[in-house]
């Protein structure tokens, strides 16, 4: 027994296999690799549970001539700032539930919102999206003022254009859709609308979705939840809407509605354009639409949300978008077009007659809806309202 066990235990001069010293070095390299990983692993996600989409503050979050933000980081006391690379602005938050984030203005904002759902810190997917914001308002719709939750939104920018000069005489603008040689007429069918020049049942690379449908019984939940939000009367806001003697709705007190918007990058101005956009509205609803109000941005959100749903990066359904009119897209009477744009009617209002009060509608309404969606997120997060 002695004699075997001196034979087994022997140490031996000569180097041992590669084999035998290999494992325990291959096995504490792993280990500690393991333990490497485990640290640097990174903490799960965090749900955003709401998040509104500002297009643009005008000056700072606080204390001066708001944006569409301001309303929202002082009342809702988003504090907390984060940093997300690709986005501009810092993702605010107040900590319980609330996010914010600037997306910038055009179309362009579907990079920043794609930019956010690409932070691995931030987990999407039962996020409730509310795109708050001011837009032009169609004088025939609504009185200024008036928050309108969205149900479809149209892409106006996928068209042929003509020069002015060049326009028949026959036609009322030189604006036609991709699919059709005059205006007022589609494409074969409008809810598929092919590029420039290819087939409507081409492989791929058209326009796609020039109408886009938000979840109707989300968006009249909205609606109902907060169509007795008392909104801004105010007098200044009123006297301009009653330079438009034309339009019995601009007579009117602001109030709270469901409507379609034109989401185009070109801040068109004018009775020409407003009809072209009015028709453009109702060619791609089949008819049963009618312009409310018009943006920048909101087929710009529709499409990032598209792209990202179809990633299982967010849901879709769940996006709601609130408009309050600000100012109209044509001059009151008397006013060229051009002194109604860059006058006191448009642009040079943005801390006066509609503007503000345009803002503060839009924050009463939407925070209504905000806050119930939080109040109860335990329930809302697995199952829509």
């Amino acid at each position: 027994m002695n004699s075997c066990a001196q034979t087994s235990f022997k140490v031996s001069s000569s180097p041992a296999p590669r084999s035998v010293w290999f494992i325990p070095v291959a096995l504490a390299t792993l280990l500690a690799a393991g333990s490497a990983l485990a640290a640097a692993t990174p903490p799960a996600p965090v749900e955003i549970p709401v998040l509104v989409i500002a297009t643009y503050e005008t000056g700072k979050d606080r204390g001066d001539v708001p944006g569409e933000l301001q309303f929202w980081a002082e009342r809702q006391h988003l504090d907390h700032e984060i940093k997300v690379p690709g986005v501009d602005h810092a993702l605010l938050t107040n900590d319980h539930g609330l996010y914010a984030m600037v997306s910038g203005t055009s179309s362009r904002c579907a990079v920043q919102i794609m930019a956010l759902a690409a932070d691995p810190r931030f987990d999407l997917r039962h996020t409730y999206f509310l795109l708050s914001g001011v837009a032009g308002g169609d004088a025939s719709m609504v009185p200024l003022g008036t928050a309108v939750w969205v149900d479809t939104v149209v892409d106006g920018d996928p068209a042929f254009e003509f020069d002015s000069r060049d326009i028949p005489a026959s036609w009322p603008y030189g604006i036609v859709a991709f699919g059709a040689t005059e205006p007022g007429k589609g494409s074969i069918n409008v809810d598929a609308v092919p590029a420039a020049g290819t087939v409507d049942d081409g492989s791929g690379g058209g326009i796609g979705k020039v109408a886009f449908h938000l979840n109707a019984d989300l968006v009249h939940w909205a609606y109902a939840t907060s169509k007795n939000v008392q909104l801004p009367d105010d007098p200044a806001m009123r006297k301009l809407g009653r330079k438009f003697v034309d339009y019995p709705k601009a007579q009117l007190p602001a109030e709270i509605l469901v409507g379609e918007s034109m989401g185009v990058d070109r801040f068109y101005y004018g009775a020409g354009m407003t009809k072209w956009a009015a028709d453009w509205v109702k060619l791609y609803t089949r008819g049963k639409g009618a312009l409310y109000v018009v943006d920048c941005e909101d087929a710009g959100v529709c499409l990032a949300m598209q792209r990202l749903s179809m990633m299982g990066k967010v849901d879709e359904t769940r996006l709601l978008i609130l408009r309050a009119a600000c100012n109209y897209s044509v001059p009151s009477p008397g006013v060229t077009a051009p002194q109604g744009l860059f006058g006191t009617e448009v642009i040079n209002d943005s801390a006066g007659a509609a503007v503000i009060p345009a803002l503060e509608a839009d924050y009463r309404v939407g925070s209504a809806v905000t806050s119930e969606l939080l109040a109860h997120w335990s329930t809302y997060r697995a199952k829509l309202p």
